[in-house]
């Protein structure tokens, strides 16, 4: 492989024009000369892989943001009051959980995802001049790469829209100062509608006309690191169906019923009436070819395993291509050491699980660590996150499986573990994925606390994973039940993932995980609904959510902790279910002269933000203060992160900041 190194001057905006190559060692070193001549390097294919795999460790060194942009403000956490001398990060971690998010906070910079978006856009815009210069290159490989470059951008505008809303949008490729241009701000739904197109073109069409898709990019690779470290068709399906499920949730609370998408076709480029709903069914389907894909993907990797064979053993609880790994209960005791198969096998130091689908490698000899499992996981430090344990029982329910019992569940002993510290009296629960824990039970009666006795490596060059099984899984499920639509797969789906996890100490045995069949099963995860403290005659809150995107949402809390996911699925919930006809209107997104029950009008999705504050935050920051958040977020706008006023500064005017947050911290 060419190896190569760019440096180029730095933009001042948003990053575009840094490739940050420099330290990406495993693949790229210095040539002769430190500066590279863009339009004389595009010659063959290793160029192309050497600015492909850069992308990809770009990404990686982003990953710590995307997570706190994902997960931190919702209802997994809770203040860390106690005093550390890393108080700078602990108060900004605390300001954001109390709702005062500032635009001077560095965590807001979205400079270095923009650098891995451009990467993508050289490989797209020079990938056509390599395949016509390198008669080695054929066809077929490009077809691959154009697809995963395409994936990787898309998933890089997507973590983006979902943390800011609107921001700069550009597939324009970045070689110098002189082709800087100050992009504006484009509409969420602009994006996206962009992305999930640019998406469906390598993926093999709408999943509705092809229902068995034939995606361009590779069913799998050579090695299994690759498989799971780059994209492949089960990434890109998994990718297209949480884009789906998102612009369904923003359509809906919107009240668009149809709009119109432009898509390719081969007489040209034609509109095509587009009805908005069927959205949830794309994603079901999308999520459905991602788990048929990553299927085939294991039965592969077990058939060349031969007859060395796997002690990992699988459950499918009756679905043909769900493969999930096997925690084994059998003849479990209460004052046994809990048996985590799964987890241990899933957040593995070694990584690359059978249950992933992507997740960004790292390793000590490229040099790049994942800041997130040492800084934000465990307890030896006070800037590590807490867990709101109040939320999670919550989410457990209130039945056989609810809070007394909630233990039972593995998940829970690694992802809201207790901590206690009796020399000072003090404890807490704190998220150990990652850290390869070792644990003891204190026998504490009823409680059934279990005490951590030894924590893991924590290491700094653990994986993250992108999305794995259960996260698929549950997003077809939540399509489902937002479309009311196949009630029992819905149940099904959830009982599944829920019984894996869950042990009943009483019987002392596994659950019976293959059997659907009857009702209150061991493990069996209690149905959801909501219920709010008593917001006050002016606050309208959500009336039409079903019980079983509740469900959905509640196993999604428990089965993904820490894990970048929470705060994303809460912003979506607000967006579905804000009351179009009830909100005052938007003061960016509705058309000027429209008023309210007209069509074309847009809301400002109060309500959907206060059912988030009121039905979920209440159950970690407490009752008292939701009237505080609620002030605090005041619209939909408030659920998005503030711009880092750096970019505003230099946008000239192109960059308006987020309406709510357009003051700092100190005047709210």
């Amino acid at each position: 492989m060419k190896k190569i190194n760019h440096i180029y001057k730095s933009a001042c905006l948003f990053g575009l024009l840094v490739v940050g190559l420099a330290s990406c060692n495993e693949y790229l070193t210095i040539p002769p000369t430190d500066r590279v001549v863009e339009t004389k390097f595009w010659e063959d294919a290793n160029d192309l892989n050497g600015v492909r795999y850069g992308a990809y460790k770009q990404m990686a060194g982003t990953v710590s943001k995307m997570f706190l942009w994902g997960d931190l403000r919702s209802d997994s956490y809770k203040l860390n009051t106690e005093e550390d001398e890393e108080q700078s990060s602990l108060d900004m971690y605390n300001n954001i959980l109390k709702g005062m998010p500032d635009s001077t906070m560095n965590i807001y910079d979205w400079g270095d995802v923009y650098k891995t978006i451009n990467l993508c856009n050289k490989v797209l815009n020079n990938g056509p001049k390599v395949l016509a210069r390198d008669k080695q290159f054929t066809t077929t490989e490009w077809y691959y790469m154009r697809a995963e470059m395409t994936a990787l951008r898309a998933l890089n505008y997507f973590y983006l829209i979902r943390a800011f809303k609107d921001v700069p949008y550009t597939t324009k490729l970045i070689n110098s100062d002189a082709e800087v241009e100050r992009f504006p701000l484009t509409n969420q739904l602009v994006i996206l509608d962009s992305i999930i197109l640019d998406c469906e073109r390598v993926a093999g069409g709408d999943i509705k006309d092809n229902p068995v898709p034939r995606g361009q990019a590779r069913n799998r690779f050579a090695s299994e690191g690759d498989t799971k470290g780059m994209i492949t068709n089960a990434a890109l399906y998994a990718i297209l169906a949480d884009m789906y499920l998102w612009r369904a949730s923003l359509h809906e609370g919107r009240g668009i019923k149809k709009d119109t998408v432009v898509v390719e076709t081969k007489e040209g480029v034609d509109s095509i009436p587009h009805e908005i709903m069927e959205d949830y069914d794309r994603a079901a389907k999308w999520a459905d070819a991602s788990l048929t894909a990553h299927h085939e993907q294991v039965t592969d990797y077990f058939a060349n395993l031969g007859v060395s064979g796997s002690s990992i053993e699988l459950l499918h609880f009756g679905f043909d291509n769900v493969d999930l790994i096997k925690n084994n209960f059998t003849g479990a005791q209460q004052n046994y050491t809990p048996k985590l198969e799964a987890q241990n096998e899933i957040f593995s130091e070694s990584g690359n699980s059978i249950e992933s689908i992507l997740e960004l490698q790292y390793s000590s000899r490229d040099g790049l660590k994942n800041d997130i499992v040492n800084t934000l996981f465990g307890y030896a430090k006070k800037t590590h996150l807490m867990v709101a344990e109040d939320a999670m029982t919550k989410a457990h329910g209130s039945g056989n499986n609810g809070p007394k019992n909630y233990k039972y569940d593995s998940r829970l002993w690694v992802g809201c573990q207790i901590y206690i510290d009796d020399a000072q009296a003090k404890s807490g629960y704190f998220c150990l994925k990652y850290q390869n824990p070792s644990m003891e039970f204190e026998n504490t009666g009823s409680a059934r606390k279990i005490r951590y006795v030894k924590q893991g490596s924590g290491s700094e060059y653990h994986n993250w994973i992108i999305y794995r099984t259960t996260d698929v899984m549950l997003m077809k499920a939540e399509a489902l039940a937002c479309q009311k639509k196949e009630p029992t797969t819905v149940k099904n789906i959830v009982n599944a993932i829920n019984r894996r996890s869950y042990c009943d100490y009483n019987e002392g045995v596994m659950p019976n995980t293959e059997d659907f069949s009857g009702t209150n099963k061991v493990g069996d995860f209690e149905e959801g609904s909501l219920s709010a403290d008593n917001a006050g005659n002016k606050i309208s809150l959500p009336t039409n959510v079903p019980n079983l995107v509740v469900t959905v949402m509640n196993q999604r809390q428990i089965e993904l902790i820490g894990e970048g996911k929470r705060w994303f699925d809460l912003v979506r919930f607000a967006e579905r279910y804000s009351d179009n006809s009830k909100d005052p209107a938007d003061e960016r997104e509705n058309p000027e002269g429209v008023q309210k029950g007209e069509p074309g009008y847009v809301g400002n999705g109060q309500t959907g933000m206060a059912g988030v504050v009121y039905y979920f935050m209440k159950n970690s920051v407490g009752s008292q203060f939701c009237g505080t958040l609620y002030n605090r977020f005041k619209n939909r706008w408030g659920l998005y992160s503030p711009i880092y006023e750096k970019e505003v500064k230099a946008s000239r005017g192109k960059i308006l900041q987020n309406p709510v947050w357009n003051k700092s911290r100190y005047e709210q």
